[in-house]
């Protein structure tokens, strides 16, 4: 175990030792310790000319790819933390991330290629384990995100843990977005232990990633609950090629966790943690034959340490407290939230030390495996990203025409979907699709509704506050849908064979020819597992084509057309 508590000195460390193994692969470049080493020196010395101070926020604002990693390393070598800017998130949040973080510069692309072309060497600065190494958002109950910041100390220490030991020159999965935090495991996973970080391209079937999984062979890799749940659903031998398999982000399925759990070559694990604690704060290994009806969270790190607050609780269920060597700095220019969300640990084995609330609602197993319950607060978790229902609800009551908005998480199968609701005023006429074009604009995808109604008015408890209860799901009828066209039924046998794999999927109960998937309720997870049931019937459609033929009407042409070219296609000789 290195005792390095810089997470650059770490990587420096194997840079040195050996310089020739392979450090980043992506797609065809391929970038050994010693050439990341030297391209992110010269980044680090132009961040430096540029006037980067120690500590001093930087943005990176960039698809995932190597130079990414390269502006990492780059900020941590000139002394300042990185804040990670997924390019997909719309513009205004993107700039809302650069501004609140205080950020003093922005890499791009451009900046990486331009240091390749120029190679420096960075000045040693005067980092210490208790100085940063980014700050990343994460949704905020007041109608913001807000940011967690994570120091050296907090990387070091969780990479310390000896299952998550990366072996030297082990292949560790980048699959993630840059701006989620299980992405510095991913990364500093693999380049503080002498790995290999492989980024994985944006698949965007369960096809293609397991085609790419089977190619790469990775060693580990982690994977959302929702996609975790349909490769095991619909190709579960592609989980063969992995090692360690990490799955979480949300509450995993029994049903598939056990099944998968001889798939990986090692081990499969189910992984907890929120991003104030750094990326996990506990692991729980299946047993292949291990039969569950509920998925524990496991046990902490090395460091680290669980409590159940239940001084309140009959039944021994209360809030989980994280504290230990894991629990992070807190959030950025958010003092008041900060007090009231870390707490002092009476535990602690250093002075200072913290406790973490949170908010999950939890209990000890007779083995000491911990479980979650569910939440004492309104959020939630879709697809892996925490999202505060009061940060929803907060945009779409920005909009001139709504005078009151209220967003329910709905269970649905193995995974959660959002349906919100909303009351206008009577001369408004904005319907449920310009409604949900405005929070495009402003928020992710993942914190995008699956339906959005329009109701005379919103229901009230006695108390005149929203009765959640009485708020109905959203989209099990098609006729409550109210900016869908006429209905017109599928009249073809291919039409019909869609509309019913359609239905099946989003489960409702009938889709006409000319609904558009998304006003349906669809997204980007189910649409990955309609491909995979269309492929399955010998209906083959990438998700490019997909995205392009929204509509059963628009795939059933795209389809005809496509197989009528094929037939035109003269015969080889």
């Amino acid at each position: 175990m290195q005792t390095e508590k810089l997470v650059h000195r770490r990587f420096e460390y194997w840079a040195s030792r050996q310089p020739n193994a392979l450090a980043v692969i992506d797609g065809d470049t391929r970038l050994t310790y010693a050439q990341l080493d030297a391209l992110a020196a010269a980044l680090a010395a132009r961040l430096i000319d540029d006037g980067v101070e120690v500590e001093d926020a930087v943005a990176v604002q960039m698809p995932r790819g190597y130079r990414v990693i390269v502006s990492f390393l780059a900020i941590l070598k000139a002394g300042g933390c990185y804040v990670p800017v997924d390019p997909e998130y719309p513009l205004a949040r993107q700039q809302f991330m650069k501004d609140d973080s205080g950020c003093i510069r922005t890499l791009t692309t451009e900046d990486v290629d331009a240091a390749a072309a120029a190679p420096g060497t960075a000045p040693e600065r005067a980092v210490t384990g208790a100085n940063l190494v980014y700050v990343v958002y994460t949704s905020g109950s007041t109608g913001q995100p807000k940011g967690v910041m994570v120091e050296h100390r907090n990387i070091c220490a969780f990479m310390d843990e000896p299952r998550l030991g990366v072996a030297p020159g082990e292949r560790v999965a980048q699959t993630v977005s840059i701006a989620f935090d299980v992405a510095a495991f991913e990364i500093w996973g693999a380049l503080c232990h002498g790995g290999c970080l492989v980024i994985m391209s944006r698949g965007r079937s369960i096809s293609e990633l397991a085609d790419e999984v089977r190619r790469v062979r990775p060693d580990w890799m982690f994977l959302t609950a929702g996609v975790f749940h349909l490769m095991v659903d619909h190709d579960p031998g592609a989980l063969s090629a992995v090692g360690i398999l990490q799955a979480g982000g949300d509450v995993l399925a029994p049903a598939q966790f056990c099944r998968a759990a001889t798939e990986p070559r090692r081990h499969l694990y189910n992984a907890y943690g929120p991003s104030e604690t750094t990326v996990y704060s506990a692991l729980y290994r299946v047993t292949p034959g291990e039969k569950l009806a509920t998925v524990p969270i496991g046990t902490p790190p090395l460091g680290e340490h669980l409590v159940i607050d239940d001084d309140q609780s009959d039944d021994g269920m209360g809030e989980i407290l994280i504290g230990g060597t894991g629990v992070s700095r807190g959030y950025h220019r958010r003092p008041r939230l900060t007090a009231e969300r870390f707490i002092p640990d009476p535990d602690a084995t250093t002075p200072g030390g913290r406790r973490y609330r949170s908010g999950d609602l939890g209990s000890i197993s007779p083995d000491g495996a911990y479980l979650v319950h569910g939440r004492i607060d309104r959020q939630v978790k879709v697809r892996g990203h925490r999202i505060e229902l009061a940060e929803v609800e907060s945009v779409l009551a920005g909009h001139p025409e709504v005078e009151q908005a209220a967003v329910k998480a709905f269970s649905v199968g193995t995974e959660k979907r959002l349906g919100a609701f909303v009351s206008r005023s009577k001369a408004a006429g904005a319907s449920s699709a310009e409604l949900l074009s405005w929070l495009r604009e402003r928020l992710p995808a993942y914190m995008i509704p699956a339906c959005l109604r329009v109701m005379d008015d919103i229901p009230l408890d006695p108390n005149g506050k929203v009765d959640r209860a009485a708020l109905p799901a959203p989209w099990t009828r098609r006729a409550d849908m109210s900016d869908l066209d006429g209905f017109l039924a599928p009249s073809t046998p291919l039409e019909k064979q869609l509309g019913t794999v359609w239905a099946e999927t989003l489960e409702i109960d009938e889709v006409g020819v000319h609904d558009n998937y998304f006003l349906l309720g669809g997204d980007s997870l189910r649409s990955i597992s309609l491909l995979a049931t269309m492929a399955e019937l010998g209906i083959e459609v990438t998700a490019e084509e997909f995205l392009g033929h929204q509509t059963i009407a628009e795939l059933a042409e795209l389809i005809r057309e496509r197989d009528t070219d094929e037939l035109r296609q003269p015969a080889l000789p």
